[in-house]
């Protein structure tokens, strides 16, 4: 089945990004969720919040919104760095049942206008390979970041990401460190002088600090979202190791973006360790690369019939997680 959706037209597969969309959604607009609130959220956020708090249906509405905008960048970025053979919805389509696993989660949270950077970020590093000095793209990577981590202040780790990649395309000049450095405090120092102006200075570098760093055990989870969590990890790692593996015998370009998706996945891992385990929140980062290396073990790998029944199982388990929801 998966085979026939990445091989169908892309008219094909908005059809049934669509169909999914109306399925996973409309129960939200029926009983829409007020917006997630956790400690780590920025402040970018939570003035968002306070704007739409008070309109369920619209919180609903806009986050839904944001789920659309992210699979169609991130389907852009795929297409336009020809990691696909052809035109391949599939990527998009994995995002959206991504972000609908859990009804308490359908409603606006800080993930979901900070991914919209993070892909910005992620195709602005894509874009640096064979350039001799890509300034431009790096400051953007990083200045992207920056803006995100106001959303939901642990990405700022995900600095760590443009230094790693520095790292895969062998880049040792300092300037580019340096130009991360600069991009990624810039929305940061805005930050800062409203909070010296607002008299705000303690209390917000305080709040900034205690994001970032909160060791302590991992929370206890419902036995649904831990089951799915881990289900979730497994078919990214397969699917990982599988595609990078096939990467190998690909162009040189092509090896060394995709290896940008993995620095990503340990940046993001970094995130959840550090401040404090914001599992629930941290696992939609996950979606940008597990939708690539789903993507990529059933359409790339000539052996594919396990990875397909990899995917097709884990659809399944998306589908009794649902029907969880609904009916608990």
């Amino acid at each position: 089945m998966l085979k026939w959706i990445s091989k169908s037209g892309t008219f094909i597969q908005f059809t049934i990004f669509t169909v999914i969309l109306v399925l996973t959604w409309f129960p939200a607009f029926v009983n829409p969720v007020l917006p997630v609130i956790t400690p780590s959220d920025g402040p970018l956020y939570l003035l968002l919040v306070s704007w739409i708090q008070h309109f369920p249906s619209l919180t609903v509405s806009i986050a839904l919104i944001l789920v659309v905008i992210q699979a169609l960048v991130l389907f852009y970025v795929y297409q336009s760095n020809s990691f696909f053979k052809r035109s391949n919805f599939l990527p998009a389509i994995i995002i959206l049942l991504a972000y609908s696993w859990s009804s308490k989660y359908q409603t606006m949270h800080a993930i979901l206008p900070a991914a919209i950077f993070i892909v910005i970020a992620l195709y602005s590093i894509m874009g640096m390979y064979g350039r001799q000095a890509a300034y431009h793209q790096v400051f953007t990577a990083a200045f992207s970041i920056g803006i995100a981590s106001l959303f939901y202040i642990p990405l700022a780790f995900l600095l760590l990401m443009i230094w790693f990649t520095f790292i895969t395309y062998r880049i040792s000049s300092w300037r580019e460190y340096a130009v991360s450095v600069i991009g990624f405090i810039l929305p940061f120092l805005y930050y800062i002088s409203g909070l010296f102006w607002y008299d705000n200075l303690p209390k917000g570098l305080y709040r900034l600090s205690a994001s970032m760093f909160n060791f302590m055990l991992p929370p206890r989870l419902s036995a649904v979202n831990t089951i799915w969590l881990y289900v979730s990890g497994f078919v990214m790692v397969v699917t990982m190791v599988a595609v990078l593996n096939l990467m190998n015998d690909k162009l040189i370009s092509l090896r060394r973006r995709s290896w940008i998706l993995f620095n990503f996945s340990f940046a993001v891992l970094i995130i959840m360790l550090l401040p404090g385990w914001p599992i629930l929140s941290i696992n939609y980062l996950f979606a940008i690369p597990m939708s690539f290396f789903i993507t990529g073990s059933v359409t790339l790998i000539k052996r594919k019939f396990w990875f397909e029944m990899l995917a097709l199982g884990y659809f399944l388990a998306f589908v009794a997680v649902r029907v969880y929801w609904v009916i608990s």
